[in-house]
């Protein structure tokens, strides 16, 4: 059975019934098919005032797997794939703000959240990197242990 609106009924009449006072969803995206899929669940959920924060977390450089990377190449990258996920938002007439980070992924996603009172945090359950696709479920795990706020994982 597929998570999402086809298993949770309830879920959908909520947002269909309250979705223009939810404030803002924070959408975790990377450009993988996981965030790809957030990213329509996010435009789908909204309401027509609500705001998308797209966010896209530099991971800290001290990780063996992004040493090499200069970090002007990543920022620049990460800026290019924030406004392409801004740029689908708009096309589906909705609010999107893009937003990048540096630091641990899973403490950037939930304190920013935080500090912008988001009223929903949407992750995939799996990411990419630079050296292709690995598994961000503990990234996703770790959003979903330690928010304040409701998650949604897509996988």
């Amino acid at each position: 059975m597929k998570w999402g609106i086809e298993r949770f009924p309830n879920l959908y009449y909520f947002v269909s019934c309250y979705g223009d006072i939810m404030g803002m969803i924070l959408l975790a995206y990377d450009s993988s098919e996981h965030s790809r899929k957030a990213l329509d669940k996010a435009i789908t959920m909204s309401g027509k005032e609500e705001k998308i924060i797209v966010l896209y977390v530099i991971p800290d450089a001290t990780l063996d797997e992004f040493k090499d990377m200069a970090p002007e190449t990543t920022k620049a990258k990460a800026w290019d794939i924030v406004n392409e996920a801004i740029e689908i938002i708009i096309a589906r007439e909705k609010q999107g703000i893009a937003v990048v980070r540096e630091g641990d992924i899973a403490h950037e996603i939930i304190h920013y959240a935080k500090e912008l009172e988001c009223n929903l945090i949407i992750i995939g359950s799996k990411g990419i990197s630079k050296i292709g696709r690995f598994s961000l479920g503990s990234v996703a795990e770790a959003v979903a242990k330690n928010a304040e706020t409701a998650v949604l994982i897509i996988k």
